[in-house]
């Protein structure tokens, strides 16, 4: 707090004293008056100056006093962080400054204890989350294998719905395990150079099932071998729930389509475009695909949306310091781009 702002805080006190003075002043002219006895304009003028004096000391000496604690008190108001430096506050020179300091400590106790509580229960609830799912990985698996043995021509129909289903199953889980170890991202990433394309194969592989089921052919576009500095598993994912987009949005088109992977190498970056033949997103919906829980005018046509995924794709690809942006293709369908920098990630800083 600056000197004039603590004048202004004390505007009604300066305001009381001058009244006070002036008041003052006037009875004892007035006792001049009657008692014959006149005081000269000049004395009357020292009088205040006198006074003004004072009273300017007297805030100059308040201020100083008091100028240490505002400051400590402006820094707690001004940090953004954490405030443990709180319970290094000096004590107040005054019985209404130590009171204040008492209050303030005593809140942020309080509010320490609930952090600490909470931390405490979104761990247990975080271990919960990932024991559960490692659990329903189990019999998923169990499932998948056993409709691989038991097909055949007379239940082909039947055992490939069954599979599908099992599919959005394996990708819910997967979903829900990410979304629970997002939080805990510092402690979950390991970075190592490799080639995109590898990644993709492996992505595509994983969706072959459903590429084939809906006419879906994938096809990549690579000059050369392209190596960028990510972590697998967590870009993996990210890529995976593209595709696994594409394919939701493109199946209910007719006849062949083709899931473009479009791989860039520029001086500074590398960008890798995953672009699909399906229904594409409006224009109104593209500055939202990203907003956690918003499935847009094309995803409440499904029940399979559930509006987190692109969500969880956008959060990865940020704390890997990675880009990625949806467009609308001009022709049919939709595009999305991850953009990864060279030589400015969160791995070299």
């Amino acid at each position: 707090m600056n000197f004039r702002a603590f004048v202004k805080d004390r505007m009604a006190y300066i305001v009381v004293y001058g009244l006070s003075t002036v008041l003052a002043i006037l009875i004892m002219n007035l006792t001049s008056i009657i008692n014959r006895v006149y005081i000269s304009g000049i004395n009357i003028l020292y009088a205040f100056l006198i006074s003004a004096i004072f009273l300017i000391v007297f805030l100059m000496y308040d201020y100083y006093k008091n100028k240490k604690f505002y400051n400590q008190l402006d820094l707690i108001l001004k940090s953004e962080e954490d405030l443990d430096y709180m319970l290094n506050i000096e004590r107040g020179s005054t019985l209404e400054q130590e009171m204040f300091r008492k209050i303030l400590l005593k809140l942020y106790r309080l509010s320490e204890n609930k952090t600490v509580k909470y931390e405490k229960r979104h761990k247990e609830y975080i271990y919960f989350v990932n024991q559960w799912v490692h659990q329903m990985k189990t019999p998923v698996s169990v499932i998948n294998l056993t409709l691989q043995d038991e097909i055949n021509e007379d239940n082909r129909a039947v055992f490939e719905s069954i599979s599908e289903e099992n599919e959005k199953l394996q990708h819910g889980i997967d979903m829900m395990l990410y979304n629970a170890r997002l939080n805990e991202f510092n402690f979950d990433f390991s970075v190592e150079e490799l080639s995109i394309a590898s990644v993709l194969r492996q992505v595509i592989n994983n969706n072959k099932k459903s590429l084939i089921r809906h006419h879906i052919f994938p096809r990549i576009i690579e000059k050369e071998n392209v190596v960028v500095e990510t972590d697998r598993k967590w870009i993996k994912f990210v890529i995976n729930q593209i595709v696994i987009n594409a394919i939701k949005y493109s199946k209910e088109e007719k006849g062949d389509k083709h899931i473009t992977f479009e791989i860039k190498e520029e001086a500074s970056r590398s960008t890798l475009k995953i672009a699909d033949e399906g229904i594409g997103i409006p224009k109104e919906d593209l500055t939202r695909v990203f907003n956690a829980f918003f499935t847009g005018k094309n995803g409440r046509k499904t029940d399979e949306s559930t509006g987190m995924g692109m969500y969880l794709s956008k959060k990865i690809c940020d704390a890997l310091g990675h880009q990625i942006f949806a467009e609308t293709n001009e022709i049919k369908g939709a595009s999305f781009s991850i953009v990864f920098y060279k030589g400015k990630n969160i791995f070299k800083l």
